[in-house]
C-alpha cells in the first residue's frame, strides 16, 4: 500500500491524504491525461507497505520519479 500525506499549496496548514492500493496504481494514475495529483503539490510523507521513503525532490513529481525508476 502507498500513502501519500500532501500539501496542495504552501500554505496549507492541513494535509491532504492519498492511499493506493499498490505503487504501480499511482504511477499509472499520473500517466493519465489527467492525473489523480498535480506534479508541484509538496509531498510531507511518503510511504510503501509502512516503509517510510526519502525523496530527494519532495513533491508529486519527485515521488513519480522515485517510484517509477523501481519498477
Amino acid at each position: 500500500m502507498l500513502e501519500i500525506h500532501y500539501l496542495v499549496t504552501s500554505s496549507d496548514t492541513v494535509e491532504s491524504v492519498k492511499i493506493y492500493e499498490k505503487a504501480a496504481d499511482f504511477v499509472a494514475a499520473q500517466q493519465r491525461e489527467v492525473p489523480d495529483l498535480e506534479d508541484y503539490f509538496h509531498v510531507t510523507e511518503a510511504s510503501v507497505d509502512g516503509k517510510k521513503l526519502e525523496l530527494k525532490e519532495p513533491t508529486i513529481y519527485g515521488l513519480f520519479n522515485k517510484l517509477n525508476q523501481a519498477n
